[in-house]
């Protein structure tokens, strides 16, 4: 439905660090990077799609972010890297069939607050 999101984070190296290994685990990468800006984007193909983070006021009320992960251990490296990063665990992957049958994630609070989920849906 949208092609990226932008938000505030406090640090944009903080930032950078705890999201450039969570978004690897699911399949995506760091493409742009501005010092002078203070902005962080991430995607395919060196084109900013997804995400884009730029530093200034984190957004209040903190946010629910769900990414899309492309498979069970997708799910639980995105999860296992973000807590490497230091992110807050909110729920180890698993099973969530009281969202929708086949519904496999996992949440994390990232160091804004945010809370991150990496969501496999499996097919039925």
């Amino acid at each position: 439905m949208w092609d990226h999101i932008e938000f505030a984070v406090g640090s944009i190296e903080t930032a950078r660090n705890f999201y450039r290994p969570v978004i690897e685990a699911i399949g995506f990468e760091e493409v742009f990077f501005s010092e002078d800006d203070r902005a962080v984007g991430f995607g395919v193909s060196s084109t900013v799609q997804y995400l884009l983070l730029t530093e200034g006021k984190p957004v209040e009320p903190r946010m629910h972010l769900c990414l899309i992960a492309r498979s069970k251990d997708a799910v639980a490296a995105a999860y296992a890297a973000a807590l490497s990063q230091g992110g807050r665990d909110n729920g180890a992957p698993g099973y969530r069939d009281h969202y929708a049958p086949g519904y496999y994630a996992a949440f994390v609070y990232d160091p804004d607050g945010h809370n991150l989920e990496f969501l496999y849906r499996e097919p039925q």
